[in-house]
This record gives structure tokens, sequence and C-alpha cells, in this order.
């Protein structure tokens, strides 16, 4: 298992390295320039010329990239590794840091809650198939994972907190009362329903044909024929086995949890990497803007390789 982790942290710097070349050809070759917002009749021309060069955007682009390459990747990362962002100077490192539990703590609660919801309801599919009950959950999961995001943040915040006023309408606490957990919670609950409903009509679906294909082996039948009860044999027998394709798609949820759901983020102004990505888009912060997605692509590879490592833990026929 060592030697197979090592040989693919290897093959991932090639991909690495591609990432990092995509992004900024990208970043830089958009249309627009972080000194555009400054060019007003107030501001002379040689202020303009001298943001762009304390920016380093005069020099070639393939100089940018190796500059922006070798101090994002000079371990250890300190304060100054990942430059200064554009916007208000800081360190873009600090920036990013300061998001990140925000980002963890609403994605984390989310995927919690659309787990212990969907899973259970994977299994009630998967027992009562082609029911009224099945089809029916079917159907709201169909309308469910096809609603957009930010379509039902809005719909949520309009009913619960303009309509009703029984939910806060934006942000992670209420001004004046940081570190109240009550009052987090009540932030938490809108954005953490929107991500939840389309999760849990994911998961549930695919609880349901793990657990389907589960019930259909030789063994779930011979415990049927010794005269288990049906309660032993799904929960003994059909769940154990139907939750391998479940832990390793936790793998690949990684890159969410620390890139964030930029959109719900966004409608609902939650302090997360996603909302600091976006707004770093419209301001063409360009160090901030680089730097969400490498870790984006970097939580991508990490959760892939963490997929493949749960399939071989919890299923012990495979071997690396």
């Amino acid at each position: 298992m060592a030697t197979y982790i090592l040989r693919r942290l290897i093959q991932a710097i090639p991909i690495v390295v591609g990432i990092s070349l995509i992004s900024f050809l990208i970043v830089y070759l958009t249309p627009g320039s972080p000194v555009d917002k400054f060019r007003t009749p107030r501001v002379s021309p040689q202020t303009i010329a001298n943001l762009i060069h304390l920016y380093g955007l005069d020099q070639p682009l393939p100089i940018q990239f190796w500059n922006w390459f070798t101090h994002f990747w000079s371990f250890p990362w300190d304060n100054l590794a990942w430059g200064y962002s554009f916007t208000d100077g800081r360190p873009v490192r600090d920036k990013i840091f300061q998001r990140i539990p925000s980002t963890l703590l609403l994605m984390g609660t989310s995927l919690v809650v659309s787990l212990v919801i969907a899973i259970p309801i994977g299994i009630l599919q998967a027992i009562k198939q082609y029911s009224w009950a099945d089809r029916i959950i079917t159907t709201f999961e169909t309308i469910g994972y096809a609603m957009p995001t930010f379509w039902l943040g809005l719909i949520l915040k309009q009913f619960f907190a303009v309509n009703l006023n029984w939910l806060p309408l934006n942000g992670q606490n209420t001004l004046g009362k940081q570190g109240d957990i009550p009052d987090m919670i009540m932030h938490l609950i809108l954005p953490v329903t929107t991500l939840a409903v389309v999760s849990i009509a994911g998961w549930s679906r695919y609880m349901r044909a793990s657990m389907l294909e589960v019930m259909r082996q030789d063994y779930v039948r011979t415990a049927r024929a010794k005269g288990l009860p049906p309660s032993r044999v799904i929960g003994r027998h059909a769940l154990r086995n139907a939750m391998i394709p479940i832990v390793t798609l936790l793998g690949l949820t990684i890159p969410s949890l620390l890139s964030g759901a930029a959109i719900t983020e966004t409608v609902f102004s939650w302090p997360g990497l996603g909302w600091l990505g976006v707004t770093s888009v419209g301001d063409r912060d360009y160090p901030v803007v680089l730097a969400v997605t490498m870790i984006g692509g970097m939580m991508v590879i990490i959760g892939n390789l963490l997929a493949d490592v749960l399939y071989a833990v919890v299923d012990p026929r495979i071997h690396y």
C-alpha cells in the first residue's frame, strides 16, 4: 500500500504542473486587469504604470508564471509564499486560512446531514423496489437533483427569511454575536438545507443502486434461506457490503469540503472559500484566484487517492 501511495504521489507531479499552468493562463489571459478599477480621471497614468510594475504585470507571462509557481510551491508555506492580495494587500495565505474553517463547517455539516438522511432512504427504496414509496421518493429525488442550488437558495431565503422572518438572511453570525453557537446554527440552516437537498437526492440513488446489487448476491439469498430475520439479513449481510461504494465516494467529496460550494456561499454571503473565490474573480485578484484554484485542484488529486485507498481498506479483496 505504501508503495502504491508513493507511486500515485509521484504521478501527481505532472498533473499539478499542468493544473498550475492552465489555471495561470486562464486567469491572466482573461479580459480585464486588476488596475482597471483605478483608471479614473483622478488617477494619473504614471500611478497606473506604478501599480502595474508593483504587481509585476509588466513582465512577460513566462516570467510571471515562473515567479508565481516557484513562490507558491516554496515550503514551508509562510505568509509570503502565496503573495499578496491585489485588493487589500493582505497575504493570500492568511486570507485563505481565515476562510477554510467556515467552509469546512458548512460543507461538513451538509455532508453529515445528507448521509444521515440519504442512506436510510436508499435502503428503504431497495427493500421496497418498484413500490409506491419507491416511485414517489424517486420522483422527489429527480426533482431535487435537477434543482439549481442558486434558485433553491433564493427561494428558501425569500420564504423563511423574508416572508416568515424565521431564519437569518445572510452571513455566519448576527452582528455583535460572533462566537454565539445557537446564532451560528440558525445561520447554518438555510445554506445547509440548500446543499443537502441536492446531495440527498444523489447519495440516496447511489445507496439504492448499491443495495439492490448486493441483495441479488448468493450469500444474501443463502442468509434468507437459513431463516434469518429480514432485519439481520439487511443490517448485517447486505448493508455492510452495500456501503463499500458509498465509503469510496466519500473520498471524492474532499474537493468540495475545502473548495466550498461557491454558488451557495455567494447566495448566503457565507464567509467561506467559495465566496472568496467568486469575489476575487470579480476583483481580478489574481493571486487569490490562483490560490483557491490550486487548492481545489490539489483536493481533487488527494480525494481520488483517498477513494482508492478507502476502497482497499473496506474491501479485503482489493490489493495494490
